[in-house]
């Protein structure tokens, strides 16, 4: 008989289960909930959206959220959805400086809100998909319904 304990393995179900666990609590963490706020706001979510969602995706919605929250970012956003537009123009539109604009860019881009496309020397920012513009509408439609 041994003295030493087996360390469990990679492919050990209980190890995997525990890791999980752990970027749960960690994403759970990031969000400002504990685990068990954490377990019921992605059961109340999957419920609502009729989707089976994790942590992680109510941690990327938040982040949406926060980022049309801003209303310079929610400028910029709009102003993609009229038409597809470049660093130069959006800046001038939004009176920012370039510098800002492209810090905004990025984060909208980073969170899949904005696509940009090269066209020669210049590249265009518009609406990743018509989602986001959903959104966008419906929260203007509710802010203006009577």
């Amino acid at each position: 008989m041994s003295d030493s304990k087996a360390k469990p393995r990679k492919s050990d179900p209980v190890k995997a289960a525990s890791d999980v666990d752990c970027q749960e609590c960690d994403t759970a963490a990031r969000l400002g909930l504990s685990t068990e706020q954490g377990v019921a706001v992605t059961r109340d979510a999957s419920r609502a959206v009729g989707a089976d969602l994790s942590l992680p995706h109510i941690e990327a919605a938040a982040k949406i959220f926060s980022l049309l929250g801003d209303a310079g970012r929610l400028q910029l956003v709009l102003r993609c959805m009229e038409k597809p537009q470049t660093v130069s123009e959006l800046a001038d539109a939004t009176n920012m400086s370039q510098s800002l604009c492209s810090h905004h860019l990025r984060h909208l881009r980073d969170q899949r809100i904005l696509a940009s496309e090269r066209r020669g020397r210049h590249i265009f920012y518009q609406i990743d998909d018509e989602h986001i513009s959903r959104v966008v509408r419906d929260v203007f439609a509710h802010v203006t319904h009577d």
